[in-house]
């Protein structure tokens, strides 16, 4: 099924303005949606858990009409920019969201990926959204690196509208999981795959609604990325996912400080990983 832009009239707005400000952008090979304290730092020439971009133009999302995202940890700007052919690798054009809106900031999920929408538009070889979660599997311990392999986004928002029947059976890819496994054997540390639920925040779970999201299967929750992914599915764009296991959910005493701490703390092992899937997938 072809995207229709009535199903998402924000993204499409949102590319209108995106064009009249930078006109001629290309087609990128990659997107990435920063979660918190984790788009920031991946864009920082200068800092030791970047990318190493080589940035071409940063927009602010204020300039495309949007509000800027008010947690802090997120960035409020889109960068286009590349990582450059080097040891036998073809040159990678990347997009990063440098931070999110959240419907729970008081926005429509519609508004919260018009960003997201607007270079879906433009067009996006395969997308990654990052996010700080909440590990509901007792397995998982802080500080864990996991790949999503499903999500439950029955109770969350949605930005699509309208007879949009959009197929969900593989929305984070499974080509692009496996790909990612591939990279992580490399490596030292095992990325679980797990199921993401969706909770609306912006209060943290009660101990009954984590048992609840556990009986329905989820290994982790958040209050992001699911109206994302079923963005992404409706543009036919495959998507991975990456979150940062910053807390226990559930738990007493919990506070967005220590979701930032331990996101600080994942960003060098987050961003290698990141680096090596977007060389990996350039055709």
């Amino acid at each position: 099924m072809q995207f229709e832009p009535n199903w998402h009239p924000e993204g499409a707005l949102c590319e209108r303005a995106l064009r009249e400000r930078l006109p001629g952008l290309e087609p990128v090979d990659w997107m990435i949606v920063g979660g918190s304290g984790i788009g920031k730092p991946l864009v920082d020439q200068a800092g030791e858990h970047a990318l190493g971009l080589v940035i071409q133009h940063e927009i602010p999302l204020a300039e495309l009409g949007l509000p800027a995202p008010s947690v802090a940890g997120h960035g409020s700007s889109l960068v286009f920019g590349e990582l450059p052919a080097a040891d036998g690798h073809a040159r990678v054009r990347v997009c990063v969201q440098t931070g999110r809106i959240h419907p729970y900031e008081g926005h429509p999920a519609s508004l919260a990926t018009a960003p997201l929408g607007a270079v879906l538009s433009l067009g996006v070889k395969r997308l990654l959204l990052t996010c700080a979660v909440g590990g509901i599997n007792p397995d998982l311990r802080v500080g864990t690196i996991v790949s999503l392999r499903d999500q439950i986004g029955l109770f969350g928002p949605t930005p699509l509208r309208g007879a949009a029947f959009v197929d969900c059976s593989d929305i984070y890819s499974a080509k692009l999981r496996a790909q990612l496994q591939a990279q992580v054997q490399a490596g030292a540390e095992a990325v679980p795959e797990v199921v993401y639920a969706h909770a609306r925040g912006p209060q943290y779970e009660t101990p009954a609604e984590v048992a609840a999201l556990r009986l329905l299967g989820g290994d982790v929750v958040g209050m992001s990325t699911t109206y994302e992914a079923m963005l992404a599915a409706a543009h036919r764009t495959p998507t991975c996912g990456l979150g940062v296991v910053t807390n226990a959910a559930g738990s007493e005493a919990l506070s967005h400080l220590e979701v930032q701490e331990e996101s600080a703390r994942a960003r060098s092992r987050l961003s290698a990983l990141v680096r090596a899937l977007l060389r990996a997938h350039v055709e």
